[in-house]
């Protein structure tokens, strides 16, 4: 008997990604039964959105394995409403990604996206994310290595008690090189600044490529995601769906409630 019986798996480079068929194999490994639900098509980006706008279309991949016209989300999202909605998954694995989701990025993920979109019905989620030097050289060896023992060590050291989900980056380097496996926090900063790419099309309107500047290299917090990629390290990034800031919260609360005088706002 394998450590977890059920896992629901997604990506948000889409279903013929190899990253995918990486986590396939990881999933395989700790799980008696794997159901994939991946998008059709590249949904990176998209953070946690789901589809509002229009249908969703789900074409079948073979025996537990789906493709949906929509985000990582909803991918989640349609597997508990239909095929896993009396018998629901144990975990929900996201990824692998070709790419870090590190620092600022993780608001933005697709692949963070749907590990949250779990959390928030209160199934544990783990998203997986290989960092790369060249887009064009797929590489994900560091995760093959250790994903598997990533995962059942997370596995077996939860709390009950408590819902969770965990983002893990595996660094771009030779497996033996690698350190270990580090809890860290999400880093802030490595944004610089939104830019954007201008480009023409065939009838000479201009569009434009929204992007980023990123710099991580001011990022120095030891216990910050970037540092752990950067030591050689697998970084385990714990995540939860509220976006409430409990901190500023409870020094507000201390004032109890503000009484907002309407009449000075129509001055």
């Amino acid at each position: 008997m394998k450590p977890i019986r059920r896992i629901l798996l997604t990506n948000d480079d889409g279903v013929e990604a190899p990253g995918l068929a990486v986590a396939e194999r990881v999933a395989a490994a700790v799980a008696d039964e794997v159901w994939v639900v991946a998008p059709m098509a590249d949904q990176s980006g998209v953070g946690q959105g789901i589809s509002m706008h229009h249908p969703l279309r789900v074409t079948e991949y073979g025996t537990r394995r789906y493709a949906l016209t929509g985000t990582p989300a909803d991918c989640v999202m349609v597997a508990m409403a239909d095929w896993l909605r009396d018998d629901p998954p144990d975990l929900v694995l996201s990824g692998v990604n070709w790419g870090a989701n590190l620092s600022d990025s993780v608001m933005y993920s697709g692949t963070v996206g749907a590990v949250l979109a779990a959390d928030h019905l209160g199934i544990p989620a783990i998203a997986l994310s290989q960092a790369f030097h060249d887009r064009g050289a797929l590489d994900f060896t560091a995760t093959e290595a250790y994903a598997v023992e990533a995962i059942r060590q997370l596995w077996a050291a939860r709390d009950s008690n408590r819902r969770c989900c965990w983002n893990l980056n595996f660094p771009m380097r030779a497996p033996e090189t690698i350190q270990g496996l580090r809890f860290t926090r999400q880093s802030n900063g490595t944004i610089v600044a939104p830019r954007l790419i201008a480009g023409t099309d065939g009838r000479g309107l201009v569009y434009h490529w929204l992007s980023f500047e990123r710099d991580t290299t001011t990022i120095a917090d030891p216990l910050s995601d970037v540092v752990a990629l950067r030591d050689g390290y697998v970084s385990a990034t714990p995540l939860h769906g509220s976006r409430c800031d409990e901190a500023l919260l409870a020094d507000t609360a201390d004032h109890g409630q503000w009484r907002l005088d309407i009449g000075e706002a129509a001055e």
